[in-house]
């Protein structure tokens, strides 16, 4: 039995959330941790509002907001969205102000700095007098040195790397447009050149979802001395005098193990955390939009790689963008589509299938407004109901499972959803992928009268993790005994019974 932390990136609480974050690390990781435990294994889901985030500080500015109540505001609202498409994260932490999170974050920094991986020195920065404003992140951007994309300081999202600004073309104030002054400051660097072959030979171990499998060992080659403090930014201040305001980048994976030590406080189960974190059996699994693996694939594995008294594998399932009707999403632009009115448009279940069947994993993904409420006329309103009057009208309709006249096809959709659901080549778009095919035999078999229970039963449990409220409605429908199909589905084993 398999131990997972499953990780979501964290959203910066400058907004609610749209059907990007969705399709994307949210919805993954829920139906990850879903089929894990469907499985057997032990997961726990964690995630957190990046409230220390820079761009909090120019979203209060622009609105004029305290950040801090900007922060808690959207972080209600980004609960109730995750409510709304039952995405159901066992702890949601709010870093500002918590105890766990402060010791996390002191915790890591100063074990790194113990290793000799941190060193405090003098370092030249841009800096805008006009605006009193750094321009490390959120109120400084340019083209990216590594892509030539537009970009902030920080991760680009073009091309995932870390871009400097010193080498960064047209790199002006978000503010004021000028251009910065480069003025003397003193940081705090994380030596990353030193962990190549550490971050090569760990990489090498696991096979990586594309494009990340590409992608890393350049971005390793590339490595330097990262910054990690941000005087006169957002970020957790470490020293009372201000010089040592550790940036969200870093805090991330301080995070993750905050989060899992509240949860396990508020469970009153202390000892959750050494059994996941320091028994060697347990593995984090991070989902993450591919903007964010500079700092999860590289960073992060150098931290843990210093912290005694943890002993976990590390595992990537990023994702690409996600389009609405062709187009990048876009907030400022009001070309978005938010989970809460998606979902009082459309139930959580066909919000959640559709979804994950467009999913963004390898490649971009489109969200076309006019196709999805097509599909959803086809399959819930039309489908789904027909599907659940023949399971209430009763009748012998048999669970053939591997040895009936369908065993075959039961047999090679089963392997296909297990193979999906595999932690190690997980990915919930082949998942959706089974469950739909599945949908489009059963409405042949409904138009043709012909007994569809077996498929109910192989929809119900292969869908659970997908569209749980479905499924649930779909084991009262035909009074389905979901604990043996489930042993049956995952096994293999052949058994008959009536439904």
């Amino acid at each position: 039995m398999a131990k997972y932390i499953v990780t979501i990136t964290p959203p910066t609480p400058n907004g609610d959330l749209h059907i990007g974050h969705i399709s994307g690390p949210f919805l993954a990781a829920d139906v990850f941790t879903r089929a894990q435990r469907q499985q057997g294994h032990d997961c726990v889901l964690v995630s957190y509002s990046d409230d220390y985030q820079s761009y909090m500080l120019r979203k209060g500015l622009e609105t004029d907001t305290d950040p801090v109540v900007l922060a808690r505001r959207n972080t209600d609202r980004i609960e109730q969205s995750l409510v709304a498409v039952d995405i159901r994260v066992d702890k949601w932490m709010r870093p500002y102000e918590n105890r766990f999170f402060r010791d996390a974050v002191t915790e890591v920094f100063e074990q790194a700095r113990a290793c000799g991986a941190i060193e405090f020195r003098e370092s030249v920065e841009p800096y805008c007098p006009p605006c009193d404003k750094w321009g490390y992140e959120a109120f400084g951007r340019g083209k990216c040195n590594f892509c030539g994309a537009d970009s902030d300081a920080s991760q680009c999202e073009g091309c995932a790397q870390a871009p400097d600004a010193a080498r960064m073309k047209d790199f002006v104030c978000k503010l004021c447009g000028k251009p910065h002054q480069w003025t003397p400051v003193r940081r705090a660097f994380l030596k990353l050149g030193n962990y190549r072959a550490l971050l090569n030979t760990l990489h090498a171990r696991h096979p990586q979802r594309a494009p990340l499998d590409s992608w890393l060992a350049p971005a390793v080659s590339e490595i330097g001395d990262w910054g990690v403090t941000r005087p006169g930014d957002a970020g957790l201040d470490l020293a009372p005098d201000g010089s040592c305001r550790v940036h969200t980048w870093f805090m991330g994976l301080a995070g993750y193990i905050a989060a899992f030590r509240e949860y396990a406080y508020e469970a009153g189960k202390p000892g959750l955390y050494k059994e996941y974190w320091g028994s060697g059996k347990g593995s984090l699994v991070h989902f993450l939009g591919f903007d964010c693996v500079f700092s999860h694939a590289i960073v992060y594995p150098v931290l843990l790689s210093m912290l005694p008294d943890v002993k976990v594998s590390q595992h990537f399932v990023p994702n690409q963008f996600l389009k609405l009707d062709g187009l990048n999403l876009s907030t400022s632009r009001n070309h978005a589509i938010w989970v809460a009115d998606l979902a009082r448009e459309a139930c959580a279940d066909s919000a959640r299938l559709y979804l994950a069947s467009i999913a963004p994993e390898e490649t971009e993904g489109d969200f076309v407004c006019e196709r999805f409420r097509a599909w959803r006329q086809a399959v819930f309103d039309e489908f789904v109901p027909a599907l659940l009057a023949a399971g209430k009208a009763g009748g012998k309709q048999g669970w053939d499972d591997l040895a009936g006249h369908d065993g075959p096809l039961i047999q090679g959709l089963r392997l296909q959803w297990l193979d999906a659901a595999r932690a190690d080549r997980f990915s919930m778009k082949r998942m959706a992928g089974v469950v739909l095919n599945a949908i489009e035999i059963t409405r042949g078999r409904l138009a043709d009268q012909r007994p569809v229970g077996h498929l109910a039963a192989f929809i119900a449990v292969a869908g659970k993790a997908l569209t749980p409220g479905l499924s649930a409605r779909l084991v009262a429908a035909f009074d389905l005994p979901e604990d043996e199909v489930t042993m049956n589905l995952l096994s293999g084993s052949s058994a008959e019974y009536s439904i």
